[in-house]
């Protein structure tokens, strides 16, 4: 199998586009690339530039190519860590990527596992939550039975307690009263949650707005996860088919209720207190949440200790009273922070008017001053034009501001008429109009202010 060999079977499993095909041999096959006949070298350049994934490239090099394809489906990794693993990456002709999980055989051969597996996944492809890994697809390759949900991308709680050894409480709250609103919409379907740790939380990234904020999910909720095969293997005849665990049907269980809202306990735990110890882990026995988080509120403290608690006759009855518990504890804090915040409200200083001297009286007397202009006696009613300017009196601005709109406004009119012929009659009586309008408003205004009187010191 030659370069050109390898670029046609890629074209023909529909790896890539037909344009990405065409990118990759161009960019290959330069006149100064001496090696572009080795095939190991063609594909390690291939995975480097992401046209391949290590897989693809692998599979290619075997031969095994049927290993590429899981029914309609292109393969693009075995997924051997985090929530997933076990399963397989593939993409849909679409370029949309999801998870293919295996079905364990033993189960699909139990009459009563088949039985629960089936409602499990006729409830679970209905089910659209925002929090859920939702499933999307079944089928059965080479005898084997599989389901496919939505893959998720970004960090698991692991990797962000590994990278940053705890969360903020107040983060790590809201984190979880949405873990908990998803836990028990899943309980009210009668669904499994999954296995609820650390790495089945997962902060995941938007696809359409990558740098945006992250949407809390549960990675294997809806199928009980006892019922997923995992591990997976290449047959010797190129098929990618599960790896039978030979453990029987004995180890298909889900959690019960109680063991689930444990496990949202342990997660909201080690949420605030860091990666739990394998003592800790070992005997459940959780010290008090506020000898290691010391500045969590009290309320929160008392939530977590009780939903960790070894008495299982102190834990929450429902996660949903644990859920409403944490967002009053959220709430009683944002508010609490609230209040703190307004008692550092500083006053600005305002300084006195310069015409006020400094030894004026503490409480100076405060007369009213009559509406009517000092300059007019008061009670005489009679109008004047020479009255009504010596109280307007107006200065060489506004008299030079009147004068040169009315000029501006004839010449405007004029030349429109000029060029169009059309005559702006009505238009300069509208203009008009409303100047006269406004100043009638405003003199009135003037002429009778408000009842108020206006005070000034004495």
């Amino acid at each position: 199998m030659n370069v050109d060999q390898v670029i046609q079977l890629i074209a023909e499993k529909k790896l890539l586009s037909s344009r990405e095909v065409e990118s990759a041999k161009q960019r290959w096959f330069q006149a100064n690339r001496v090696e572009s006949s080795d095939i190991k070298l063609f594909l390690k350049w291939m995975v480097l530039n992401k046209f391949l994934s290590e897989f693809q490239a692998a599979v290619l090099v075997s031969g095994k190519v049927s290993a590429l394809k899981i029914a309609g489906y292109n393969v693009i990794e075995i997924i051997k860590s985090g929530a997933y693993a076990g399963g397989v990456k593939v993409q849909n002709p679409l370029g949309e990527q999801f998870a293919l999980q295996f079905v364990k055989d033993e189960v699909i051969k139990d009459p009563a596992l088949n039985t629960k597996f089936q409602g499990q996944l006729q409830i679970g492809l209905e089910i659209k939550h925002p929090h859920l890994a939702g499933l999307v697809d079944k089928g059965v390759s080479n005898g084997h039975s599989y389901i496919v949900r939505e893959f998720l991308e970004g960090e698991s709680l692991e990797m962000i307690l590994s990278r940053r050894g705890k969360i903020p409480h107040q983060n790590a709250a809201k984190i979880l009263a949405i873990v908990m609103t998803a836990v028990a919409h899943a309980q009210e379907k009668g669904l499994p949650s999954g296995n609820l740790s650390n790495s089945d939380l997962i902060l995941a990234t938007n696809k359409n707005q990558p740098k945006g904020p992250k949407t809390v999910k549960l990675a294997s909720a809806l199928i009980s996860p006892s019922m997923i095969a995992s591990e997976v293997k290449v047959s010797p005849e190129g098929n990618i088919v599960p790896v039978s665990a030979g453990a029987g049907i004995s180890g298909v269980k889900d959690l019960t209720l109680v063991e689930e809202n444990f496990r949202v306990g342990k997660l909201l735990y080690s949420s605030l207190a860091g990666k739990l110890s394998a003592e800790v882990e070992g005997s459940g026995i959780f010290p008090p949440l506020s000898s290691l988080v010391p500045e969590a509120p009290e309320e929160l403290a008392s939530l977590v200790d009780q939903m960790v608690s070894a008495d299982v006759s102190d834990r929450p009855a429902k996660i949903v009273h644990a859920a409403k518990a944490l967002r009053v504890s959220l709430a009683a804090e944002e508010e609490a922070v609230s209040a703190r915040n307004e008692e550092y409200i500083a006053v600005p200083y305002v300084p006195t008017m310069a015409n006020i001297e400094s030894t004026q009286p503490a409480s100076p007397k405060v007369k009213k001053v009559s509406s009517v202009r000092p300059d007019v006696p008061e009670g005489d009613e009679e109008f004047s034009i020479k009255k009504l300017i010596a109280e307007f009196n107006p200065d060489i601005r506004d008299l030079t501001f009147l004068g040169l709109g009315s000029v501006l406004s004839l010449l405007i009119v004029s030349f429109l008429h000029l060029i169009t012929g059309w005559h702006f009659m009505s238009l300069v009586c509208l203009i008009m109009g409303g100047v006269i309008s406004y100043s009638i408003e405003s003199f009135c205004k003037w002429r009778n202010p408000p009842d108020d009187a206006v005070e000034t010191v004495d």
